[in-house]
């Protein structure tokens, strides 16, 4: 792989394996730690490692199932999209978890796309051709002076 120096536009294709999400890990940690802050880079991995591990886990493909990470910046805007031939799911049709009332009631998972929402500045899903586009966006903050 070519060295990039630059956060302009980065695509990784993946496979039907979950073995891919240490290959996912260390493609963004390659580029996030020199380019983004702690707190933005852990966002962007934790949703685009969600968001993949769901592809490979729940999704169908008529054939081989290909998964395409593709990241950019605009402005002060990451933007991330994972595009992939696999079933139609829209993620943010997916409702809230409930609350639950005790510890005793939390479940343990199934809080993924929650927390992708909660990351990610904004999300977007479209589906087109037989292609799911899942669209996230993460706006860089400024650091401030505090004092």
């Amino acid at each position: 792989m070519i060295a990039m120096p630059d956060l302009d536009a980065r695509r990784l294709v993946l496979r039907n394996n979950l073995a891919e999400l240490d290959r996912l890990a260390g493609w963004i940690e390659g580029w996030a730690q020199q380019d983004l802050s702690p707190d933005l880079s852990f966002a962007v991995q934790l949703c685009l490692e969600e968001a993949v591990a769901n592809i490979i886990m729940h999704s169908v493909a008529n054939g081989r199932l290909e998964i395409a990470v593709e990241v950019e910046r605009k402005d002060q805007t990451l933007v991330a999209r994972i595009e992939d031939n696999g079933s139609a799911f829209d993620p943010t049709q997916v409702p809230p978890p409930p609350v639950p009332a005790s510890l005793d009631e939390a479940k343990v998972g199934d809080i993924g796309i929650h927390l992708m929402r909660s990351f990610a500045s904004g999300i977007h899903y479209e589906r087109r051709d037989g292609t799911n586009r899942l669209t996230m966006r993460f706006a860089q903050k400024h650091s401030g002076s505090r004092g």
